[in-house]
């Protein structure tokens, strides 16, 4: 299963999966290095970096981004 992760609290972090609901996990499950806005997998309870996906989510904000304000200048 895919996941974002939405915020970190102090010992929970909470999750956003593929429907837009939220998990939430206790943040030492976590693999090192996860932060808000990072694409991991779990896998029978294991979570992983999925960085390949996250790295596709981060170009594809920037497109949308990059149109929505090449569009404002044109106004």
């Amino acid at each position: 299963m895919k996941l974002i992760v939405d915020r970190i609290t102090e010992n929970i972090a909470v999750l956003e999966k593929d429907d837009l609901s939220h998990v939430e996990v206790d943040s030492s499950l976590l693999p090192d290095g996860a932060k808000e806005g990072s694409v991991i997998r779990c896998d029978n309870g294991v979570y992983t970096l999925d960085t390949g996906a996250e790295e596709e989510r981060r170009k594809k904000i920037l497109a949308k981004q990059k149109l929505i304000f090449s569009n404002r200048k044109k106004d």
